[in-house]
């Protein structure tokens, strides 16, 4: 599986705290596992040349760092359970992700549905693995609050998987405090 990635590198210790919460109703802790950084995955092809990727990726080019807040835990009702943090809404992050799928039209829709614009549910996942023997384990985590935090989301990456490996880094300029 290809794909392209929004990356956090900035003080990510919530986000950790609810993988680790996570974690515990997996068999294997499965984002830890990953060995790679928070990240919100904006769209993934397995058929996609890299190389397409990489020349997507330019829609980027000069544009500032992403910081969104994140304040509750939602869930894909899928076997296996996905629990994922919800950002707040950001038109920004929405009108990158949709010039980034325009630019990939020439070749060829997105091939995962779930990924398009008008689908698209931007997450940050926690856990990909809970059994559905535990959903009402990981629906006790769902209904819980979530103390607010925000990340700053600083690169995009080319990414294969599995094992995820970056195939090009691209990084965003440096956020301006003014908004």
């Amino acid at each position: 599986m290809l794909g392209i990635t929004l990356c956090a590198s900035s003080a990510t210790k919530p986000f950790w705290d609810h993988v680790d919460a996570a974690s515990a109703l997996e068999d294997v802790p499965s984002i830890r596992r990953l060995g790679y950084r928070p990240h919100l995955t904006l769209t993934r092809d397995s058929t996609i040349e890299p190389s397409v990727l990489r020349k997507g990726m330019e829609v980027f080019d000069g544009e500032a760092a992403i910081s969104l807040s994140f304040d509750r835990v939602d869930f894909f009702d899928t076997d296996p359970i996905v629990l994922w943090l919800a950002p707040r809404y950001d038109q920004r992050l929405l009108d990158l992700h949709g010039r980034l799928h325009a630019a990939l039209e020439p070749e060829g829709p997105t091939r995962d549905p779930n990924y398009a614009p008008e689908r698209w549910k931007p997450h940050l996942t926690v856990a990909m693995a809970i059994p559905v023997s535990r959903r009402s384990d990981a629906l006790k985590l769902v209904s819980r609050s979530v103390d607010a935090f925000e990340l700053t989301f600083d690169s995009v990456d080319c990414v294969s998987w599995p094992p995820v490996q970056v195939l090009h880094r691209l990084a965003l300029a440096e956020r301006s405090h003014s908004r």
